[in-house]
């Protein structure tokens, strides 16, 4: 029967704990919006983060929540990186599919918590997987007892159950608490998406009512030629037209 004693956090999972203390306390570093436009070159970012660096681009189906990450060009390279046993899983699909140069750096810096972040749910999930058997077989064993058992074979048993019922439960608060996290960064992922659909719908409405205005009024008319001035000299607003020439 394992003791209870190694099952608390404080022993074995100091060096994980740490880990991600790092790994929450890092704040992906705001885009140079102000200094950068869309049509500026992208800046450089490390090729593991970068999405134009990706040979195949794949991502899992909206249910599973992962709304905004493609899988990792390691997960494309390398032959079963994770446990056959885990089946399908989420930990590979890290790459922030957002590829505006304004939001570039970012995005790699949430890509680079992500990864971070994978890593870690690794080492819990399949520490959850081993300590949930190992209280089934607790569980089990203390059900089975037959009715003469002595008390001390109880008590010991319960107190192993408990143990391993208290462990379990720390893992999963360290799970919810990097789940959190994902929500967190898929949750900027939606609000940077929503501001660029706002600009490009913006832009498609500017591009529509542009037309409509040159469809509408002879090329030859002086409204082409009147520059557009937010100013009059009364210090009011004008009427004046709006030149689309350039």
């Amino acid at each position: 029967m394992a003791s209870t004693g190694p099952l608390r956090r404080s022993q074995s999972s100091g060096t994980l704990r740490k880990s991600g203390e790092v790994t929450i306390g890092g704040s992906p570093t705001g885009a140079s919006q102000g200094a950068l436009t869309k049509h500026s070159p992208p800046p450089a970012v490390p090729k593991y983060l970068s999405v134009h660096a990706l040979t195949r681009r794949r991502k899992l189906s909206q249910s599973t929540g992962n709304l905004h990450g493609y899988m990792a060009e390691d997960y494309h390279q390398i032959n079963w990186p994770l446990p056959k046993m885990f089946g399908m899983e989420k930990y590979g699909y890290s790459l922030i599919d957002i590829q505006d140069p304004r939001y570039l750096k970012e995005c790699a810096a949430m890509s680079k918590k992500l990864v971070r972040l994978s890593y870690d749910q690794q080492i819990i999930d399949l520490e959850w997987r081993k300590t949930y058997k190992a209280l089934l077989d607790a569980e089990h064993r203390q059900a089975t007892l037959p009715i003469n058992a002595q008390q001390k074979t109880k008590d010991m048993l319960k107190k192993e159950v408990d143990g391993y019922m208290k462990y379990l439960l720390e893992l999963q608060e360290q799970k919810d608490m990097y789940q959190q996290e994902v929500v967190e960064v898929y949750a900027k992922c939606d609000e940077i998406k929503l501001a660029l659909k706002k600009e490009s719908d913006l832009e498609d409405l500017r591009m529509h009512m542009e037309q409509r205005t040159r469809d509408k009024l002879d090329p030859e008319q002086p409204f082409w030629r009147t520059k557009f001035n937010i100013h009059s000299s009364g210090g009011g607003r004008t009427g004046g037209g709006m030149s689309f020439n350039s």
